[in-house]
This record gives structure tokens, sequence and C-alpha cells, in this order.
């Protein structure tokens, strides 16, 4: 049985949001859709004596209306697409300890890029902030795209999770139909390996980045006849700007959890995590092994 894909609903308007996203995907891949409500109780930890009297009785009508919440996304998501397994789940605890603990049973989890708590000028929350940096598998951050009718774009450096990124970001172009967009966003070093001088710098690393993009696509190209992908390298010193910039026109954006630079105990690196944020749609962050 195909793993399903999870999302996390609040009854916000962007958990509901996800919610029909995440259904979408759910019946491009054949797989069940796992609609997630995480009920946070006021009183944990504060003992046995706030679970009785008025404080029982509060919790209870907390409870209800979270069931009541769930219920009806649930009714919403199955009347928009009938022949979709829902399965609605109430689970207890840290909506974010939550949430990455079921990334372990997912094939892919989404989030909304914002949920009821929190503060309105914030971009995004710190749920799906954490859900996107310690998830076992694929995350998908949720926010409206600016391009509805957009490629498919993904950043790839050559590290083992833009690798992954890459095969995620094909499944996604070729299941919805849509162009693939690989770029690489590069900078030229003045000097080379053994600091050896180079004759011309922009035009060695522009050759470089083009060919480790070309080398990384056409295993795809020649398996998928069908998939129409476009190359492109950037000459920037500011990668997440420009990735960012790149994000305004693509319905969906997918990066590996962490690039080539960095520190290897960094969970997101900062490309990942300046698109997580400051992305123009949805931003798929895939981790790799």
């Amino acid at each position: 049985m195909s793993k399903p894909i999870a999302v996390g609903v609040d009854g916000s308007d962007q958990g509901t949001a996800a919610a029909h996203y995440a259904a979408a995907l759910a019946v491009r891949r054949g797989a069940p859709l796992r609609l997630i409500y995480v009920f946070e109780t006021l009183y944990y930890g504060l003992g046995p004596m706030f679970a009785t009297g008025g404080y029982g009785v509060a919790e209870e009508h907390l409870r209800t209306a979270a069931q009541q919440t769930l219920d009806e996304i649930t009714d919403r998501i199955s009347a928009a697409h009938p022949d979709l397994e829902v399965e609605p789940r109430m689970r207890e605890g840290g909506a974010a300890a939550v949430l990455i603990a079921e990334t372990q049973e997912s094939a892919v989890t989404v989030v909304g890029s914002r949920g009821l708590g929190g503060f309105a000028e914030l971009v995004i929350g710190s749920v799906s902030a954490q859900v996107s940096a310690h998830a076992h598998n694929p995350v998908i951050v949720f926010r409206p795209p600016h391009a509805e009718h957009g490629p498919v774009l993904v950043g790839y450096d050559g590290s083992d999770p833009a690798k992954a990124a890459l095969q995620f970001a094909v499944q996604e172009a070729l299941s919805q139909g849509v162009p693939l967009v690989v770029a690489n966003a590069y900078w030229p070093q003045p000097w080379g390996f053994g600091e050896t001088p180079v004759p011309d710098p922009n035009v060695t690393a522009a050759h470089d980045a083009e060919a480790l993009v070309d080398a990384a696509v056409a295993p795809y190209r020649k398996k998928h006849s069908q998939l129409q992908v476009e190359t492109r390298t950037i000459h920037s010193l500011n990668p997440e700007h420009s990735l960012i910039e790149e994000s305004k026109h693509a319905r969906l954006t997918v990066i590996g959890s962490r690039g080539r630079g960095g520190f290897t105990g960094l969970l997101l690196g900062s490309v990942s995590q300046a698109l997580v944020h400051h992305a123009a749609g949805p931003v798929a962050v895939v981790h790799s092994g």
C-alpha cells in the first residue's frame, strides 16, 4: 500500500488550503490522505487536579471543538475528492513534535506556512519551520503560489540532498504535466585550487555550472521523453535571493535540506531556510537518506 500524504490541519485558512493542496497531491500519486489535527491541552504537565472540575469541563469543550473542526475539514476534502481515501487523525501533544513523528510514516507531509498560533506579522510559523527542519521525509510548506500555472523549479548544486530534490521535482513535473526548471546559482572564484590563476573565472564558473546541471538532468531526459526541462545557471553572489526571485515564476519550488556549503551539523542550509521563509509559493524541502 502506498504511504499516505499527510497534512497538518488546525482550522486556519492556511491549514485548510494546505489540506486541499495535499489532497490534489494524493490524487496524483494514487495515495491515501491523512488529515492530522494536533490537540494541545491547556493543562499539559500541570497535574491531575486540572483534569477535574471546571478545568476538566473546559478541556472537554476544547476537545469537542477540535474534533468538530477535523470532521468539517474531512467532509470538505471528501466532497471535493470523492474517490480519495481520507483518514482523519486526532493526536495529542506538541504540534511540531507530533507532525515530525508522522513524517516517518508519510511519503510527503504538507504544512501551512502559518497556523492559528503566533503573530500575524510572521512570514512562517514555528511549527512549519521545525517540521521542515527535522522531518524524516519530504515536507511541503504551503503558501499560495504567485504563478499557479508556472513550472516546477528545483535548486541544484550536485550535493546528495540536491539529487534527491531533483528526483522529487521530476516526479512532480511529470505528474502535473508541466515543465521543469533546474537552476544553479554560482559565483566565480578568482583563483583555482592550489591558488592557480584562472584565465577567465567568469567563463570557467559558468561552464562548470552548466556542465553540472546538464549532467544531472541527462538521465531524466533520456528516461522521460515527455519531460520538458530547462536548465538555468544564475551568476549570483546571493543564491538565496536569486532562488527566491525565481520562485515567483514557479508553481512549486523544490530544494534539498542542505547544499554543499555550510556545516554538516546543520539541519537546514541557509538557502533552504531562506526559501522556506520567503519563497513566493509552496516549497518542498527534501531530506536525503
